[in-house]
């Protein structure tokens, strides 16, 4: 099973320095863990996607300001509800852990009901370590006022790599 920390040196990370990277993921590195019972979970109940993995999952997109970057940026990545759905994942509520072991539980279907996307790029380029990447948990802020609030700002985990199923 690989954890954080293997994540963080296999995507270029000083565990001594604490430094972080700003190379480009490649494409075949396991960037996002999902864990948990479900129909398509290895021996070890878990799922490993590396970003051709994301990519092949079908990529959407949208444009958004966000209070971590400046103006509006386009976004693109695959959709929460279509990365669960690919593992045939059906949970209630999920941890989302970031690299540095922020984590916050949230209900999915507001996270779908929200159009949550897990952005692998932003402006069409990888997202790096160092820009909040490779996986970073986003709205479309500016599609819905109701999405500019406190309650969705703490649910976009940047540096995200793993969904753990909580019910």
């Amino acid at each position: 099973m690989i954890n954080r920390r293997q994540i963080l040196i296999g995507l270029g990370v000083s565990a001594m320095a604490g430094a972080l990277s700003s190379r480009p993921v490649l494409a075949d590195e396991t960037i996002l863990t999902l864990r948990g019972r479900f129909p398509k979970a290895g021996p070890d109940g878990s799922v490993s996607s590396s970003l051709s993995d994301l990519d092949a999952l079908g990529r959407t997109s949208f444009s958004t300001a966000t209070p971590w970057h400046d103006g509006v940026n386009e976004f693109s990545g695959v959709s929460v509800k279509n990365y669960l759905g690919a593992f045939g994942a059906a949970p209630k509520t999920i941890r989302l852990v970031a690299l540095n072991d922020y984590s916050v539980e949230t209900d999915v279907a507001e996270l779908i009901e929200a159009d949550a996307l897990l952005a692998t790029r932003r402006n069409g380029q990888a997202m790096p370590i160092s820009d909040k990447g490779p996986v970073f948990l986003l709205f479309p802020f500016d599609d819905r006022q109701e999405l500019k609030h406190q309650s969705y700002y703490s649910r976009a985990v940047w540096q995200l790599t793993e969904i753990d199923i909580v019910a």
